[in-house]
């Protein structure tokens, strides 16, 4: 017997073909292993959502009203807006909170901080700074400045097909056509169109470059029709151009301002598409759109209850049209999109 009979062993080339194969195979199983941690990412940004349309109807029912867009007079400053937000706090399990911005808001407490404020302070660390999951979806990720962002929301609620007015208060004698209103208080009987056909909430992304499609705003539109929002964006990069919002500034880091801009929706430019703000900041007419990072679209729960995916071809009209004031009961110009955010305009739905 020979004593120096060599041990079977892999020679280079082998190992390289299996190194290879197992190369192959990763590749054609990691877009599975993505699409299904994007599936159940989608699952709980719906679950989510079944969450608040069920919070929205409790409230609905408990109070025989929906909450205002936003609300002034809880804090200091009575030109400050106060969210929709704050008031589900209890529909979602969140009560203890509730109870502590009560106890801080007025008239009984000192005057809630602004919805920016990011200062140190037991009610900042135990209330206005925490992250509620139920407001968050998986798919996004959180703005990578938190400095005037102390809490995420990547669901608003449906202003309408409406800019021209969303940020109006009653005594403007302006009405937007949506479900949400600033300082209004909707019921569900207000919604004539039908609870199956008008949207409530919807998804918004906000994390991402201030010149990113799905997440920034471009800022100084000055023009009253979609069309004028779409052309903010080049063609060739699908990046925003112009004047667009501030890192510090993601319209999804404050759950508890009031305004539209950080916390309302309009149902005009079809969804994925660009986010446009009249003005320069965050205070003026928004056309907030429906976005998300699931393919394709993006999900809503509608006034009865039931979650939809949205997708980004869905008919969004005549985008050259203008949105004007008070534009009554007329059916919207935007197509099925637009008149799935109308509340009583008498369009018939089809879908």
């Amino acid at each position: 017997m020979n004593r120096h009979t060599r041990k079977a062993g892999f020679t280079l080339v082998e190992l390289l073909v299996v190194i290879a194969i197992i190369g192959v195979l990763v590749g054609l199983l990691l877009p599975a292993v993505q699409a299904a941690r994007e599936a159940a990412r989608r699952m709980s940004c719906s679950n989510n959502l079944k969450q608040l349309g069920l919070a929205m109807h409790n409230y609905e029912s408990t109070h025989k009203k929906l909450p205002a867009l936003g609300v002034r007079g809880m804090g200091g400053n009575t030109g400050v807006w106060y969210a929709w937000t704050i008031a589900t706090l209890p529909f979602i399990e969140q009560d203890p909170m509730y109870q502590a911005i009560k106890q801080e808001a007025r008239p009984h407490g000192p005057g809630l901080p602004t919805p920016w404020s990011t200062a140190n302070s037991t009610f900042h660390n135990t209330a206005w700074k925490v992250d509620i999951p139920s407001f968050m979806c998986p798919s996004d990720s959180e703005p990578s400045n938190r400095g005037e962002s102390p809490s995420i929301l990547n669901y608003k609620v449906s202003v309408g097909d409406d800019y021209h007015q969303n940020h109006f208060i009653p005594s403007q004698n302006r009405d937007n056509r949506g479900i949400f209103q600033m300082d209004r208080w909707r019921a569900f009987a207000d919604i004539t169109d039908g609870l199956s056909n008008t949207v409530m909430i919807g998804e918004a992304v906000g994390s991402g470059g201030s010149r990113d499609l799905l997440g920034g705003v471009a800022l100084n539109m000055r023009a009253w029709n979609p069309a004028a929002c779409e052309a903010r964006v080049d063609p060739a990069t699908r990046k925003l151009t112009g004047d667009v919002r501030a890192s510090f500034r993601p319209h999804t880091g404050r759950a508890w301002d009031g305004r539209p801009y950080f916390v309302g929706f309009a149902t005009m430019v079809a969804p994925n598409g660009p986010t446009c703000h009249w003005g320069g900041v965050d205070g003026n007419e928004h056309m907030g759109t429906l976005t998300s990072r699931h393919p394709g679209g993006a999900q809503v729960v509608n006034a009865d209850g039931s979650v939809e995916f949205i997708t980004e071809t869905i008919d969004a009209g005549d985008q050259a049209v203008d949105d004007v004031a008070d534009p009554a009961g007329r059916p919207s110009p935007w197509g099925l999109w637009g008149a799935r955010g109308s509340r009583n305009a008498g369009e018939v739905t089809q879908r």
